[in-house]
């Protein structure tokens, strides 16, 4: 029994490590190995100031579209209330038509045609 311990606590023990000898590098290689970190490292700088142009330009380019859009909804609620005026204008001179009265058209018939014209969204001036 005694010897299957010894077995067992053998095997279960790592070995000593030993330290990595290094191995001598070649002058050649070491030169070699220097240029190409010097190419990376330039190569590595030269993507990273790529990249900041590119950040730099799309949020100039996110800003421009950001004032553009505001200025369109801008124009947009500008245009709505002068629809909403020019509607009201409308409204008012419709009773005194010159036009209408010629066609035959009574006030109430033209209030049912203006009311289905802005449902429909086909009103013109």
């Amino acid at each position: 029994m005694n010897s299957t311990m010894e077995c067992m606590t053998m095997n279960t023990e790592r070995p000593t490590e030993h330290p990595r000898v290094k191995k001598e590098i070649a002058p050649e290689e070491s030169e070699r190995r220097k240029r190409r970190r010097e190419r990376n490292k330039i190569a590595a700088a030269k993507c990273r100031n790529k990249k900041k142009e590119r950040t730099d330009i799309l949020q100039k380019e996110s800003e421009k579209l950001e004032s553009i859009n505001a200025s369109l909804k801008s124009q947009i609620e500008e245009l709505k209330s002068e629809k909403q005026q020019l509607v009201y204008m409308l409204n008012l001179h419709r009773p005194t038509c010159i036009v209408r009265a010629q066609i035959g058209r009574t006030p109430e018939d033209e209030r049912n045609l203006f009311i289905q014209q802005i449902t429909e969204g086909t009103l013109q001036g």
